[in-house]
């Protein structure tokens, strides 16, 4: 059975103009992607006002998204994907790069394994037959 491997990384003393500033925030996303070694498919963002935006985007692994709260200086990014990080140091690469490119005095990060579903065909014919997906 395939893993998802989901990635939290909240983000804390960040800088609030940086965080209200969606260019910052979208080049933050492109470059973990790169780290990643992800591909994007499309994206989709929200602007609230007074201030915060929400970017998410559709990967061919999964998504990745990103909250902001200018006013606490915070934010909240999530990477889903079913592939293995590109590097043993990933988690501590993206912390180092999020810290820098918003000016935050503080990234945390969990990782999970998720349980996947199993690959097409694995449950067989009767599987299917039943009118299982």
């Amino acid at each position: 059975m395939q893993r998802n491997l989901v990635h939290v990384f909240d983000v804390t003393g960040a800088d609030p103009a940086l965080l209200d500033d969606e260019p910052p925030v979208r080049r933050c996303l492109a470059a973990l992607v790169r780290e990643a070694g992800t591909t994007a498919l499309a994206e989709v963002s929200h602007r609230f006002e007074p201030q915060g935006t929400s970017v998410v985007l559709l990967l061919a692994e999964s998504h990745l998204a990103v909250h902001t709260w200018p006013e606490d200086g915070t934010a909240y990014v999530t990477l889903t994907t079913c592939r293995a990080p590109a590097s043993a140091t990933f988690t501590d690469d993206v912390r180092a790069l999020l810290a820098e490119e918003l000016g935050a005095t503080e990234v945390a990060v969990r990782s999970l394994a998720c349980a996947g579903r199993p690959a097409r065909g694995a449950r067989g014919a009767a599987g299917r037959a039943a009118g299982a997906p």
